[in-house]
C-alpha cells in the first residue's frame, strides 16, 4: 500500500439506493474544496472501453447475440471489465495521490451473481482476480441502505442481493473497512457523513497502514511456544515423566490439550459413546453423540448408563430422561459441564428446566432424520449449517458438534475443510495479532494451520505432533482460545479483557489409554509399553 498515495473509496448497495446522487453530490464538494480525485462506475460507461461494451451487451443482448447470455458469462465480462478499469485508470490515478470513487466492485457481482443462480463457489471463484488488485487498497466501503419502494427485482431475488452484502458486510466488520450508511434520512446530513470521512486524510493514512496486512503482535511467538509446552505436558503424562513442566502457569490452571480428540472428554466420548464395541444404528449414534454432548459431562454419562442402562434412540423415553436428571438436580449435583453454557432453550421449547428443553431439542433432531440428511452432505459445512438450523444452537454449538459427528462412521470430511472462530479464538486471533487486514478470524486460523511446520522450525521449536497427524483446524481454532487464558496471566496488560483464569489445574489420577477415530489411522501408531 506505500506505493499508493492516493485513496479508495467504494460505494456499494442495491439499485436504487441513491449511490450515483450521493456520489454526484461529493464529487461536488470535493471539486469545490479543490481536491484532485477521480470517478468511476462498474462495470463502466465511458465511451471506447471494455466496460461500455459489457453494458451494452448485458442490456441488449438480442442485439448482439442469438442466444440469451448465461449469467456466469455476464459476470465474468463484469469482471473483466473491472481489472480493465482498475490497472488502466484507478491504480494510475492512486498512485498520483487522487481520492477515488467507485460505484461498485467485487461485491455487486458477487450478490448479483447469486441472485441470478450462480453457485457461491462458482461466483467466489470469478471474482478472485479482481480480490487479489484490490483487497488491500480501499479505505473504505460505504454500504449504502434505504426503504426500496420500487424495484425491477421480485422479492426473492432482492433478499438474496440484501443477504448477501449482509453476509460481506458481517466479514469484514471486524476490520473496520466498512461503513453502513442509512440513506433514508436527509441527504445532506448523508453526504456530510460520508464527506468528514473521505476528508480526514490523516487517519487514513494511519488506518490503511494498520489494515491493508496481517501485523502480529509483540506476544505472537507465544501462541506457538504454548502449543509446544501443552503438547510436551501430554507426552510427559503418557509417558511417566515428571514434573510435566515448568511453566508455573500451566501447573497452577486447567489448559485443553493442544490436539482436541486428545481432551479427556473427547477420550471418553471417542472410547465409551461412538466406538464401545456396540454396533450401533446410525439413528442411535447420533442420539448417543448429542445427548453426550448436550450435557458433556462424563459423570452425567456414567450416571445415566447405571439408572437407565443401555443409552440407544430405541430406548428413549422423554418421562424417563426428564425424571433422571430432575433427581440429580433436587440433589444439588451438576450436570452439566462447565467448558461451555448450553442456552437454556426456554423460548423455543417452553420448559423452565434447562434439560427439559435440551431434550425436545434431540427429539426434534431424531424426528427430522437428521441421520439421512447428515448421510447426504457433500461437505463437513453443511453438517454445520444442519446443526445451525436448529433452535438454540449456535455458531459455536454447531461447528463443535460436527466435529464431535465427524469422529464417528456417520461422516468422513477432512477437518481441514471447514472451521468456524469461537469467542475466545476470536480474543486469541486479536491479541496474537495486531491487524488481520480485511481477513476473517476463520482466514487466520487457516493461516496458521497451513504454517505450522514453518513457524516452528523458525523458531526452533521442536513441536511433537500426534504421532504423525498435524493440527488441524479445529485444534488451531481451541488454542487461539487456551492462549488468550494463558495470557491473561502471562500478559495482564495485552489488549483488554479479562484477566483471570476461572478453572485451576486438579491432577486426575485416571490414566488413558489414547484412542482416536480409527479413519485417522495413528491408533497402531501408540505404543502403551
Amino acid at each position: 500500500m506505500t506505493k499508493y498515495r492516493g485513496q479508495l473509496y467504494i460505494f456499494e448497495g442495491i439499485d436504487n439506493v441513491g449511490k450515483t446522487t450521493i456520489i454526484s453530490e461529493l464529487c461536488s464538494k470535493l471539486n469545490k474544496d479543490g481536491i484532485s480525485f477521480s470517478n468511476y462506475s462498474f462495470p463502466g460507461k465511458e465511451p471506447q472501453t471494455l466496460g461500455d461494451l459489457v453494458c451494452q451487451l448485458h442490456n441488449k443482448s438480442e442485439k448482439y447475440l442469438k442466444n440469451e447470455l448465461d449469467p456466469l458469462s455476464i459476470q465474468l465480462l463484469h469482471i473483466a471489465a473491472h481489472i480493465d478499469t482498475i490497472n488502466s485508470n484507478i491504480l494510475p490515478d492512486l498512485k498520483a495521490g487522487k481520492i477515488v470513487l467507485l460505484d461498485r466492485s467485487w461485491w455487486s457481482t458477487y450478490a448479483y451473481g447469486l441472485a441470478s443462480g450462480i453457485s457461491k463457489k462458482a461466483i467466489t471463484q470469478i471474482i478472485k482476480p479482481e480480490i487479489d488488485i484490490l483487497k488491500y487498497v480501499p479505505c473504505k466501503i460505504f454500504l449504502i441502505k434505504r426503504n426500496l419502494h420500487s424495484s425491477e427485482y421480485n422479492e426473492e431475488k432482492i433478499n438474496t442481493i440484501l443477504n448477501s452484502y449482509e453476509e460481506l458486510n458481517e466479514k469484514y466488520r471486524k476490520s473496520n473497512l466498512v461503513e453502513v450508511v442509512d440513506n433514508n434520512n436527509d441527504l445532506s446530513l448523508t453526504i456530510n457523513k460520508i464527506y468528514k470521512t473521505i476528508g480526514n486524510h490523516e487517519k487514513y493514512k494511519l488506518n490503511i497502514q494498520k489494515s491493508i496486512k496481517v501485523i502480529p503482535s509483540s506476544i505472537y511467538k507465544i501462541y506457538w511456544e504454548f502449543a509446544k509446552k501443552r503438547q510436551d505436558i501430554f507426552f510427559n503424562r503418557i509417558n511417566g515423566e515428571y514434573p510435566w513442566t515448568s511453566d508455573p502457569i500451566l501447573k497452577k490452571y486447567k489448559f485443553t490439550n493442544s490436539y482436541r480428540a486428545s481432551d479427556r472428554v473427547s477420550q471418553f466420548l471417542l472410547k465409551h459413546v461412538i466406538y464401545n464395541n456396540v454396533a450401533y444404528s446410525p439413528e442411535d449414534t447420533f442420539f448417543r453423540i448429542i445427548l453426550f454432548k448436550l450435557f458433556n459431562k462424563i459423570e452425567t454419562w456414567l450416571r445415566l448408563e447405571e439408572s437407565l442402562g443401555e443409552i440407544t434412540y430405541h430406548n428413549y423415553s422423554y418421562e424417563k430422561y426428564d425424571e433422571f436428571f430432575t433427581r440429580l438436580l433436587v440433589s444439588k449435583e451438576k450436570i452439566y459441564s462447565a467448558a461451555y453454557i448450553m442456552p437454556s432453550g426456554k423460548g423455543s421449547y417452553g420448559y423452565d428446566k434447562k434439560h427439559r428443553n435440551n431434550l425436545k431439542l434431540l427429539e426434534m433432531m431424531m424426528k427430522d432424520n437428521i441421520t439421512r440428511k447428515i448421510a447426504k452432505a457433500k461437505k463437513l459445512e453443511q453438517v454445520y449449517q444442519l446443526f445451525l438450523s436448529y433452535p438454540t444452537i449456535g455458531k459455536f454449538l454447531a461447528f463443535q458438534y460436527s466435529i464431535d459427528i465427524n469422529y464417528s462412521e456417520l461422516c468422513d470430511f477432512n477437518e481441514n475443510s471447514f472451521v468456524v472462530a469461537g469467542p475466545g479464538a476470536i480474543n486469541g486471533i486479536h491479541k496474537c495479532f495486531n491487524s488481520i487486514g480485511f481477513y476473517s478470524p476463520e482466514d487466520i486460523i487457516r493461516f496458521m494451520t497451513d504454517k505450522q511446520i514453518e513457524e516452528f522450525e523458525r523458531l526452533k521449536l521442536d513441536f511433537k505432533d500426534l504421532w504423525g497427524r498435524p493440527l488441524h483446524l479445529i485444534d488451531c481454532q481451541n488454542l487461539f482460545c487456551e492462549f488468550d487464558k494463558y495470557t491473561r496471566v502471562a500478559f495482564p496488560d495485552e489488549k483488554n479483557g479479562r484477566r483471570r483464569i476461572k478453572q485451576l489445574f486438579t491432577a486426575n489420577s485416571n490414566k488413558i489409554e489414547y484412542f482416536y477415530p480409527p479413519k485417522w489411522e495413528i491408533n497402531y501408531k501408540i505404543d502403551w509399553r
